[in-house]
C-alpha cells in the first residue's frame, strides 16, 4: 500500500503527534502532578490519588471535518473509580480466601490497604467524546475490530505511549493505566490498558481497543474486562522458568493469559458521517 502524506509534528516537547488524512492524533506526556494540581484535581476525583499521577497526559484524536475530538484523560479516568465503602471490599469479599492467605502472611501492613473507596484504582473508563457534529455518539454494534488485519505486518508512521497512572498498592501489587497508540497507510488502532495485579489474590485487565480505517465512515471500539486468579495466571509460566517470575509484572503477557476469562464485552461503533 503507498504511504499516504502526513506530517509528525511537535507542538511543544510534551506534545507530538501526526497529521494524517485530516485526522489529527497527538500525545501529551508531562510530569507527575506536583501539590498544587494534586489538591486542584483532588476536589473532582473525590479519592486519593495514586501514587504516579500524570493529570497533564493525555491522547486525542480530532478531525475538523466532522468536529470530532476525543480524548484519554487520567482525570476523567479516576472518576471511574468506586468511592464507596463497598468499592474498598470488592476484593477482599470477592477473593476472600486468597485475601485471607495474604493477609495471614503479613497481617500488620496488609489491613492497611483495605480503604473506603476502590483503593486498587479499578476503572472502566473508555474514553471522553467531548464533541461531535450532529451529535453523534457511540452506540452499540456487533462488529468487531479485525484483530488478525492489524497483525499484518505494515509500517507504522506513528507510534507513542503514555502512561495515565500508576500505583503499587502499599507494595502488594500494582495499578497502571496506560495508552498506545500506533498510525498506519491504512488507519490508525489505540489500545488503552488497566492493568492490575494484587499479589498472592488476582490479576485484571480492563481494555479499550479504538480502531478506525482509512476511508471508513465509522470509528469501532472495544471495551473488555477480564480477570483470574493469581495462581491460575503463575501456574501458565514455563517451567523452565523455574523460580523466575517477573512475566506476571508484564501487563502484555497477562493479558494473553486472561484471554479466555473474559467477563465483560461492549461493541460500539461511532458513525463519522450522519445525514
Amino acid at each position: 500500500m503507498q504511504s499516504p502524506k502526513y506530517e509528525l509534528f511537535n507542538e511543544s516537547t510534551a506534545r507530538h503527534g501526526i497529521l494524517i488524512k485530516g485526522w489529527k492524533i497527538a500525545t501529551t506526556k508531562m510530569s507527575i502532578f506536583n501539590s498544587q494540581e494534586i489538591e486542584k484535581v483532588q476536589k473532582e476525583t473525590k479519592v486519593p490519588l495514586p501514587e504516579m499521577f500524570f493529570g497533564n497526559n493525555s491522547l486525542q484524536i480530532s478531525n475538523d471535518d466532522y468536529g470530532l475530538l476525543f480524548e484519554l484523560s487520567p482525570i476523567e479516568a479516576l472518576k471511574l473509580v468506586d468511592t464507596t465503602k463497598e468499592g474498598g471490599e470488592k476484593v477482599k469479599v470477592s477473593y476472600s480466601e486468597e485475601w485471607s492467605h495474604r493477609r495471614a502472611k503479613n497481617n500488620e501492613h496488609i489491613k492497611d490497604v483495605v480503604k473506603p473507596f476502590d483503593w486498587t484504582y479499578s476503572t472502566s473508563y473508555s474514553g471522553t467524546l467531548k464533541s461531535a457534529l450532529k451529535g453523534q455518539k457511540f452506540e452499540i454494534t456487533t462488529e468487531r475490530i479485525n484483530i488478525e488485519k492489524l497483525k499484518i505486518p505494515e509500517p507504522i508512521l506513528f507510534y507513542d505511549e503514555i502512561i495515565l497512572f500508576e500505583d503499587e498498592l502499599a507494595d502488594n501489587g500494582t495499578a497502571l493505566l496506560n495508552a498506545k497508540v500506533r498510525v498506519m497507510s491504512s488507519g490508525f488502532f489505540i489500545l488503552q490498558r488497566f492493568f492490575l495485579r494484587v499479589d498472592d489474590v488476582l490479576f485484571r485487565t480492563n481494555e479499550t481497543r479504538i480502531y478506525h480505517e482509512f476511508g471508513s465512515d465509522y470509528c469501532l471500539r472495544e471495551y473488555s474486562s477480564r480477570e483470574e486468579h493469581y495462581h491460575k495466571i503463575r501456574s501458565q509460566i514455563p517451567k523452565y522458568k523455574g523460580d523466575d517470575i517477573s512475566q506476571l509484572t508484564d501487563p502484555d503477557w497477562v493479558s494473553s493469559m486472561l484471554q479466555k476469562s473474559e467477563k465483560e464485552l461492549t461493541l460500539e461503533k461511532l458513525k463519522l458521517n450522519v445525514g
